[in-house]
């Protein structure tokens, strides 16, 4: 594919994954702030209308709490009734008159004190209700329900009933329904002698309720037993709690009332604008990536112009055209990819010369170095017929000397693998610590202490014996008999070494200049031991290697930390 279609997808592929991405998270966050937004409404909804209620509710419980305790109109006159004899031959005396006259004229008097108040009633038992204007609870449902509420409630509040249907409603009314609001009427002993009861009009509640709600919003109010007190819409409550996830749904539970309220709002109305936005985003988006993919073809197929001629240009060079140079036209990036190629071609004609020049000369060295060439064994097979000659001169003392040496000659030129056996290993020490006997200007004592699952264990060759020559340089004791220890152990998935003798030790200081960087004031034994500690780290990492401790005129003691290695691999 040419350059110039690469660059074209990758900016439609930038332009269209930046657009779906920036709308998408506009997208999700407009939602589930629209949710939020919906969420908040439906709870002030319902807060609102509680409120408005809740201020009519107090001027209700203020009032029938008013009805309630007056001595002369209400408690005298119900206790009364209670108790004495108010029908004589069927017919009622002068006492149920008299005492029904008083309880009338007062609540008659309080009548139409609110306009959501559609009428009172004073009841005593089924017998004795008496009603400011035609309401009267004559239902016997009613009454049972009426004499059936919470009594404990009822001496210190007012107790919501369910709306009810009513007959000879007042011409000022709303609707034919009532919503009864209780309150016991109290002796001088707090026993319950009766109960006044207030009607709500229904239809100024039902107007209450549904002045603020949201569009096509949905909304309940029942009592503590399920009873229906409002609906704006014709279901049931289980209708309300089946409807689909496209409503926003919330609850609220008044305690004052013992009602809860629940609405539930469309999400749609107030995410359609949302997605509107999100379908006029979308076109945007292809608008802009369909002229963004056009000003991308003229710019792209400008700058590809020069890249195209610079891309001939080195076609000619891989064909042999040396003298094809590039025409710079401008100072920008392409103007410097051309300068950069002139430059690398005089460098390639240079290099190609110097290449030729050497060519020649490694061809003479070659036949110089085949003209010279020793071969490795000559050494070797010198070195044996000098033990011969030593053997028919009878000087056998040379003979152990020349062998352990034509040995350490054979192990150096014969054996190509970086890992040996440490009993292998051992084997060239000893043949080096003969030699270092013979010497005789050292006088020291080698102890080994190996274990047997040591011995067959592959370590780095020629590790050992830059250490043992430090310790037999500069390990020399003054006043004692000098002793090298050497001494293997496993432990875990490690194998420690560790070479130790008595002389005369190392300081810290000492210790550090081993490993230091410069080694330009090392003795070449030194740089031995450095470059034994980096073959280590090299072939198995920074924790492994040397490590060194000693204590001036004591001891000193070099420790191999090294792997667990049963196969050279």
């Amino acid at each position: 594919m040419k350059l110039k279609n690469k660059l074209l997808i990758v900016m439609v592929l930038i332009l269209t994954v930046s657009g779906i991405i920036v709308t998408g998270i506009w997208y999700w966050v407009s939602k589930k702030m629209s949710v939020v937004y919906a969420e908040n409404i439906s709870k002030s909804a319902m807060l609102d209308a509680y409120h408005a209620f809740e201020y009519i509710l107090t001027d209700t419980a203020y009032m029938t709490t008013m009805i309630a305790i007056d001595r002369n109109n209400v408690i005298v006159p119900v206790l009364t009734l209670s108790t004495k004899v108010i029908k004589e031959n069927g017919q009622w005396n002068d006492v149920y008159l008299k005492n029904k006259r008083l309880i009338l004229n007062y609540i008659i008097s309080i009548d139409g004190y609110k306009y959501y108040i559609s009428g009172i009633s004073v009841v005593v038992n089924k017998e004795c209700v008496f009603s400011s204007n035609h309401i009267v609870p004559s239902d016997e449902g009613v009454l049972s329900e009426i004499m059936a509420l919470d009594r404990e409630k009822l001496k210190n509040s007012v107790v919501m009933m369910k709306p009810v249907h009513m007959e000879g409603m007042k011409s000022n009314s709303k609707s034919d329904y009532v919503v009864p609001a209780v309150r016991g009427i109290l002796d001088s002993f707090g026993n319950i002698i009766g109960y006044v009861v207030v009607y709500f009009d229904y239809g100024v509640i039902d107007q209450m309720f549904s002045t603020s709600l949201p569009q096509n919003s949905i909304f309940f109010v029942t009592d503590s037993k399920k009873n229906l007190i409002y609906s704006n819409y014709d279901m049931s409550e289980d209708d309300f709690n089946n409807l689909s996830d496209g409503y926003i749904k919330s609850s609220f539970f008044a305690d004052k009332v013992a009602w809860e309220f629940k609405i539930a709002i469309p999400t749609e109305y107030y995410t359609k604008r949302i997605n509107y936005t999100a379908l006029l985003s979308g076109v945007m988006i292809v608008v802009i990536v369909v002229i963004s993919v056009i000003i991308c073809i003229i710019l792209t197929s400008r700058m590809l112009r020069e890249i195209t001629v610079l891309k001939n240009k080195m076609q000619g060079i891989a064909n042999g055209d040396m003298d094809i140079r590039y025409k710079v036209k401008a100072n920008d990036e392409i103007g410097q990819m051309g300068l950069v190629f002139n430059s690398m071609i005089d460098k390639i004609e240079t290099l190609m010369e110097t290449v030729e020049y050497k060519e020649r000369e490694k061809r003479k060295a070659e036949i110089s170095f085949l003209q010279a060439q020793i071969n490795p064994h000559f050494l070797s097979n010198t070195l044996n017929t000098v033990v011969w000659m030593a053997k028919i001169q009878h000087a056998d003392n040379i003979v152990p000397l020349v062998n352990n040496l034509n040995s350490l000659l054979n192990s150096v030129i014969r054996e190509k693998k970086e890992l040996v056996l440490l009993k292998d290993e051992l084997d060239y020490v000893d043949r080096y610590l003969n030699i270092m006997e013979y010497n005789g200007n050292y006088d020291f004592t080698v102890k080994k202490d190996i274990e047997n699952i040591a011995l067959n264990l592959y370590i780095p060759r020629f590790i050992l014996q830059p250490i043992l020559e430090n310790a037999i340089y500069h390990g020399k004791s003054e006043d004692l008999n000098s002793e090298i220890t050497i001494k293997a152990f496993v432990e875990a998935e490690y194998l420690n070494i560790i070479i130790s003798d008595n002389g005369v030790g190392m300081t810290k200081e000492e210790i550090e200049m081993i490993f230091a960087k410069d080694d330009s004031k090392y003795t070449s034994n030194k740089i031995g031991i450095k470059n034994v500690n980096e073959r280590i780290k090299t072939l198995f990492g920074d924790d492994y290697g040397i490590y060194y401790e000693s204590r001036p005129g004591k001891y000193t003691k070099c420790k191999f930390l090294l792997p667990k290695k049963e196969n050279c691999q």
